[in-house]
């Protein structure tokens, strides 16, 4: 009888300690288990966010890129309308030239014998002619400038708004 205990004993004990040994391995599996997942998880985050930054410095890079052509038009546009103005500048010169030398023309014209106006007649028509040509184009030039400063207007617009994404971008980066 007292062997039968010791043999229920020794039975209860091997089936506790197998339980136990059974419990351990079954938590140790199931952590094993669990942690893989958790990795997983991790690095699923950790890519997305990777997958995110790229996006932001390619976004950040075209806005970059755009920010350079929108500078060049803008310095293209600055030394076109210069030049523009320097024409108009030049022409309005030209301009009181012609009319200084119409009126003098005109004056001696006046003073000149019949016979003298008439071989003066072709003169005075072509330097009309050259003036009306001259004024004609002193308004395209006009014309011209008010362009460009209207497209150097929408340039720097452009570049603002540009640089203002990417003054956005840099927070953006500096917060984190």
């Amino acid at each position: 009888m007292l062997n039968a205990t010791f043999a229920r004993l020794r039975n209860a004990r091997v089936l506790v300690t197998v339980g136990l040994v059974g419990l351990a391995l079954a938590s140790v599996a199931n952590g094993q288990a669990q942690r893989p997942n958790a990795t997983l998880d991790a690095l699923v985050l950790e890519v997305q966010a990777l997958r995110a930054e790229m996006n932001q410095a390619a976004s950040a890079s075209i806005l970059v890129g755009r920010l350079q052509m929108e500078d060049e038009r803008i310095a293209g546009g600055v030394r076109e309308l210069a030049a523009v103005q320097a024409e108009l500048t030049t022409g309005e010169k030209r301009a009181s030239d012609l009319a200084e030398d119409l009126t003098r023309l005109e004056d001696m014209m006046l003073a000149a014998p019949a016979d003298a106006r008439a071989k003066c007649d072709p003169l005075l028509t072509t330097v009309r002619e050259t003036i009306e040509q001259h004024q004609r184009r002193q308004a395209t030039l006009k014309r011209r400038k008010d362009t460009l400063a209207r497209d150097l207007r929408e340039d720097q617009t452009r570049w603002t708004d540009i640089n203002a994404r990417l003054e956005h971008f840099e927070q953006a980066l500096a917060s984190r």
